[in-house]
């Protein structure tokens, strides 16, 4: 079944209060085809780089392949939007909720993203490589073939997501929730507090298993 996506400005639940963000999308969404099935071409696609679209509602919205990189998008809601490869690369997303978005082949290298909320978001092939993702809520995330090395996962919320070869490689995931995680991961990831304390193979699936995650296996690369 298909999902259908917002794709007109009446779509928008909440404007950005930034004229330039405003704008940015207002113009993006009157210029989209009537018929989501038309090919779109790159021009047609969202360029928010840069602006600042804090507290905004584009819950739903078709975003697909949108260039947000460096955006601000504090507490900007993005529940169930679409932003197959989108770019969020050193967007700063602390507080947002992107719930059940698809976030598939997304770019998010270096965001900041500190208490975002991602319950149930597919990012399958997603990039978050050093990206901050202190605190997120990751709960039932879809993370196959997802990359987060280097990323800060300290304090995130991991319970029941889906992992295959999903790259944690330096990922630092001390006090995270892993309950019920399930799947196959790459490691070294760094379980330490204040000092780097690296894991990987069955010292690795150990700790998952001591909390909770007695399903997850850690693929060696040493």
């Amino acid at each position: 079944m298909t999902t259908a996506y917002g794709r007109t400005p009446d779509n928008v639940r909440r404007w950005p209060v930034d004229v330039r963000a405003r704008r940015a999308i207002a113009d993006y969404l009157e210029s989209l085809p009537a018929d989501p099935a038309s090919e779109q071409t790159t021009a047609m696609l969202l360029n928010g780089r840069g602006l600042d679209f804090t507290d905004a509602d584009l819950s739903g919205l078709d975003l697909l392949g949108a260039e947000l990189s460096e955006a601000g998008l504090n507490r900007v809601l993005l529940i169930g939007a679409d932003l197959y490869t989108a770019w969020l690369a050193d967007a700063v997303l602390a507080g947002a909720d992107l719930s059940g978005a698809d976030l598939r082949k997304v770019q998010g290298r270096g965001c900041r993203a500190q208490e975002a909320k991602l319950l149930g978001a597919d990012m399958q092939q997603a990039d978050f490589s050093h990206s901050d993702l202190r605190g997120a809520d990751l709960r039932g995330a879809r993370l196959m073939r997802a990359t987060f090395s280097g990323a800060d996962l300290r304090n995130a919320d991991l319970r029941n997501c889906v992992l295959e070869r999903t790259r944690l490689t330096g990922a630092r995931i001390a006090d995270a929730h892993v309950d019920g995680a399930a799947g196959l991961l790459i490691g070294p990831v760094d379980i330490g507090v204040d000092s780097a304390v690296p894991l990987d193979g069955p010292d690795l699936e150990a700790w998952f298993a001591s909390r909770g995650a007695p399903d997850v296996k850690a693929l060696r690369t040493g």
